[in-house]
């Protein structure tokens, strides 16, 4: 192999190289983008949470029809409507009726 072609082999290699970091590096930002928005969203629904657990202490929320508003809404992406979602226990335990 000639020596053209080896310097041509060595700078595709560095080419490749270098947009292979440059892609790391959009990754590794959009990660960090990723988290961003997770505890932003993450901080909105823990202060939901706080308002309507201080509210459901303060007035009537029947439990039945708090979960069965969630069955409704999910039926479609349950696999077992039988079986306690995550979203009914945590309706249980904003009303203060953990299991």
């Amino acid at each position: 192999m000639s020596t053209a072609a080896l310097d041509e082999i060595q700078e595709l290699i560095q080419k490749l190289s270098g947009e292979l970091g440059d892609m790391s590096e959009a990754a590794s930002r959009h990660i960090d983008d990723l988290h961003v928005a997770v505890n932003n969203v993450a901080s909105h629904v823990l202060a939901i949470e706080a308002v309507l657990s201080l509210v459901a202490q303060k007035v009537e929320v029947d439990e039945a029809e708090a979960i069965k508003w969630i069955r409704d809404k999910t039926a479609a992406y349950a696999e077992d409507s039988s079986e306690s979602s995550a979203a009914e226990g945590i309706t249980k335990s904003l009303l203060g009726k953990e299991e």
